[in-house]
């Protein structure tokens, strides 16, 4: 028995171990979006909840925040906050009130990787919780994309 809890231990050990370097991509792979749906909820929580309109009225005020707040990040810009570092693509941001299924903390998708990587892509919800989902999971939380 006591063999079989430490094999146990050791095959457990060697899956948090193999685990580490995929956890720490993921965490640098979408560190931009996670700042991107912060922001995107500031503006909405400042602007009595009304979402950005579009493109220009969120770099505005994106431009305008704190840049410790991107560099908190590790974000070197407000221009690179909006680009993908998997597909080197601008990240698709849906203006206007968010809506659509609830997705990642349960809130609807603001914005999303083009073309991602693998055959998944990474949302993120207005408070800035981030997902990395496949083809379905993306289409049931972003039925009007293409």
């Amino acid at each position: 028995m006591k063999n079989r809890i430490l094999f146990l231990a050791s095959c457990a050990a060697a899956m948090v171990a193999g685990c580490g370097p995929n956890t720490a991509k993921i965490s640098q792979e979408s560190s931009n979006l996670k700042p991107l749906g912060v922001l995107y909820g500031q503006f909405t929580g400042q602007h009595r909840g009304q979402a950005p309109a579009n493109e220009a009225e969120f770099k505005t005020f994106v431009k305008a925040t704190d840049p410790s707040f991107l560099k908190s990040f590790n974000v070197t810009d407000a221009e690179s906050l909006f680009i993908s570092t998997r597909d080197n693509k601008p990240f698709i941001v849906l203006y206007g009130a968010p809506s659509g299924p609830a997705g990642p903390g349960g809130q609807p998708v603001i914005a999303y990787e083009a073309e991602g990587h693998g055959g998944k892509r990474y949302v993120v919800s207005f408070m800035g919780a981030v997902e990395e989902v496949d083809a379905k999971r993306f289409q049931e939380l972003v039925p009007s994309a293409k």
